[in-house]
């Protein structure tokens, strides 16, 4: 296993506060039942529209890639409950970046719980073929162009069927402090 970067950023500028900030990042779970997965994204949704968050989370064989957008403020809380919750392990941040529009805004927390289907119409890159689920070795476009198809594709298709993905490139090792890998993307000028 490669250590990949923790977060590839694009654009040089800093963020205010209140500007809309999107991420997205990967772990193992300890492994649950459906039901408890159930519990959990429904809480999620409460919290989400709580703290005016939205996203999508997709999950395979104990492997999340989630999606999340909101204030700077709210994205850092959110992502320090993940990285305290011990139903994660191997958490990985893939990205970090300014939006000027939310990608899920229709939805404080969308899921896809893939059980052997396919996402057709998805948009992806050759390597990210339709036979497993990989997001450890994503890079920061994979993701990128993963959740937009994402987003899309539910656009057009709202009640779309979960569906299993798979990544061919060696993964990278999760960091050993997500936390400190956010506060570094947020307070670097970006």
């Amino acid at each position: 296993m490669h250590q990949g970067r923790v977060a590839i950023i694009t654009e040089r500028r800093r963020w205010a506060v209140s500007e809309l900030v999107g991420f997205a990042y990967c772990s193992r779970s300890t492994g649950f039942s459906f039901s408890e997965l159930e519990e959990i994204l429904e809480v999620s949704r409460r919290n989400n529209t709580r703290d005016g968050l939205t996203g999508a989370l997709v999950y395979d064989d104990k492997t999340f890639l989630q999606w999340l957008e909101g204030g700077q403020a709210e994205i850092r809380d959110v992502f320090e409950r993940i990285a305290r919750d011990s139903r994660h392990t191997e958490i990985m941040l893939l990205t970090v970046r300014r939006l000027e529009d939310r990608w899920f805004p229709d939805w404080s927390m969308t899921a896809a719980v893939t059980e052997g289907q396919t996402l057709r119409g998805l948009k992806l890159k050759p390597h990210i073929s339709l036979a497993g689920f990989a997001p450890h070795a994503w890079s920061e476009t994979d993701v990128t162009t993963f959740m937009t198809s994402l987003s899309d594709y539910l656009t057009r298709r709202p009640a779309a069927k979960s569906e299993r993905l798979q990544a061919k490139v060696e993964p990278r090792k999760p960091v050993a402090d997500p936390m400190a890998s956010l506060d570094r993307c947020l307070r670097r000028d970006i």
